[in-house]
């Protein structure tokens, strides 16, 4: 079997999927399986990472563990899923077209820097990019899972702005990451390095402000 299939990523079951009525207990094994692969990563990196250190830091079974997640690949892919799952809670806040541009990027962009720039997200990218020369699966289905899905909700965000009169961009991905971009600025690159502390909330809130602020002010339709 090829490495390529022998390390080919697959879609974790669902919380649903997985859980029988008797939900709670499974709910609180499910997530001790996640703390436990996450902490065991960070430590130790993705490939020497096996399934029996997750199960002995989170004292549950091996059959539970496939049950949940299908093995490693579905735990690698299950974090990921929920550290990129609350960035699009402003899109979804509440869907009133009142919602002005500056209130729903303020808001998605403190969420997101917040998110990408928390210690333990800080780690898995740093552990994405140590091993992805030599496993571009997980490069690949981080991307997917995060940095595109991200992209992505702005395209669409930027689209349907654009298409109401309220936003003026003929190119929405290319604004997308261009916007991306802006949020991450020099933050990301010296908090990865650790060349700098992760900023405060006020400090966070302080830049995201001026940078949706800068932003759109390039976009913006002024003729109506």
């Amino acid at each position: 079997m090829s490495k390529m299939a022998a390390l080919k990523m697959t879609t974790p079951r669902t919380a649903q999927a997985a859980e029988p009525a008797s939900g709670p207990r499974l709910t609180a094994r499910r997530r001790a399986f996640l703390d436990a692969a996450n902490a065991a990563f960070l430590e130790k990196g993705y490939a020497n990472t096996t399934l029996a250190d997750i199960i002995a830091r989170s004292g549950g079974s091996r059959q539970t563990l496939y049950a949940l997640f299908g093995g490693k690949q579905g735990l690698f892919e299950a974090i990921v899923s929920e550290r990129n799952a609350e960035l699009f809670r402003p899109f979804r806040a509440d869907g009133k077209p009142e919602r002005t541009p500056d209130e729903v990027l303020v808001e998605i962009g403190t969420n997101f820097l917040q998110t990408v720039l928390a210690p333990d997200a800080l780690g898995l990218y740093r552990l994405v990019v140590a091993e992805g020369p030599f496993m571009p699966e997980l490069s690949e289905r981080f991307w997917a899972l995060g940095p595109a899905r991200t992209l992505t909700a702005f395209e669409t965000y930027f689209t349907e702005q654009t298409r109401r009169g309220v936003l003026n961009l003929p190119d929405p991905h290319q604004a997308a990451r261009q916007f991306q971009g802006i949020l991450l600025g020099a933050f990301h690159i010296q908090c990865l390095l650790g060349l700098n502390q992760i900023p405060s909330t006020a400090e966070i809130g302080d830049f995201v402000k001026g940078a949706v602020h800068r932003f759109l002010d390039g976009c913006r339709n002024i003729s109506g």
